[in-house]
């Protein structure tokens, strides 16, 4: 048996002894080969929810809760194999969860920031201040050729009236209202 083997069979025995030292050299030694192996196997799509260390504690967990199939590995490259099977099932299981359950599915999320695939239907884009008053501007020069009824029904439509609110406030009828605002519009894409 190498120098290797017996060093690894006694951190396993201390391990299976209950010894916790022991098994934070275990996890020190063999902790990176569990992370490789997730960092690899890791989905893209599950990089955001997920660091690969969650997986490395998880598979952890599930070792320890059994550390009596810890006393079978007689050599390190067994220990490791092990734990790698560990790790891709765990991957595999919370993968499965992620891509085909209807509550974390991963599959149906969509990008809210600027610059996404589909940005119109999830950002809506504000004006920027210029914008807002070079808008205001065109306004109140359309608005001085206007006669003093329509002034008035932009102003309460700018409120928040409805049409019909609009004709009852001046006595007009609300299409007339309406009218109004549609020939501003005509006449702003003119």
């Amino acid at each position: 048996m190498s120098d290797e083997n017996s060093e690894f069979r006694k951190v396993v025995e201390r391990v299976c002894a209950g010894s916790d030292q022991a098994a934070w050299e275990l996890i020190d030694t063999y902790g990176p080969h569990i992370q490789r192996v997730v960092r690899r196997k890791l989905n893209q799509k599950m990089r955001s929810k997920f660091d690969s260390l969650d997986f490395v504690q998880m598979v952890w967990a599930s070792f320890f809760t059994e550390r009596e199939t810890l006393a079978k590995f007689t050599e390190p490259t067994e220990l490791i194999k092990y734990l790698a099977t560990i790790a891709q099932r765990k991957l595999f299981q919370e993968s499965r969860r992620r891509f085909q359950g209807q509550k974390h599915n991963i599959g149906r999320e969509r990008a809210l920031i600027a610059g996404s695939e589909d940005e119109s239907s999830y950002v809506r884009k504000s004006n920027t201040p210029s914008q807002i008053v070079m808008a205001k501007d065109r306004l109140e020069a359309m608005m001085r050729e206007r006669s003093t009824r329509d002034r008035q029904v932009v102003e309460l439509r700018m409120q928040g009236l409805t049409f019909v609110e609009i004709g009852a406030e001046l006595g007009i009828h609300e299409r007339t209202a309406r009218e109004v605002i549609e020939k501003l519009a005509l006449v702003e894409t003119a």
